[in-house]
């Protein structure tokens, strides 16, 4: 699939949310005494990760400008 500019942007833009996400979310949980066992650590990231994943399509596929038919 071929991005077009304002595709591009939105990838941009998402990025950092794209990254940081996944792996805060359960650090700020650790921090703030919610979070006890690793395995629900890795159940969050994993949860987050597909959660970024998803929301990124739908943000990448929405931004589609549609081009006028002449």
């Amino acid at each position: 699939m071929k991005l077009d500019k304002e595709q591009k942007r939105v990838l941009k833009a998402f990025w950092p949310a794209m990254l940081v996400f996944p792996f805060g979310y359960p650090l700020f949980m650790w921090i703030f005494g919610k979070l006890y066992f690793w395995r629900d650590a890795l159940l969050m990231i994993g949860v987050g990760i597909l959660l970024v994943i998803v929301l990124g399509i739908f943000y990448v596929l929405g931004s589609k400008i549609p081009k006028k038919d002449e």
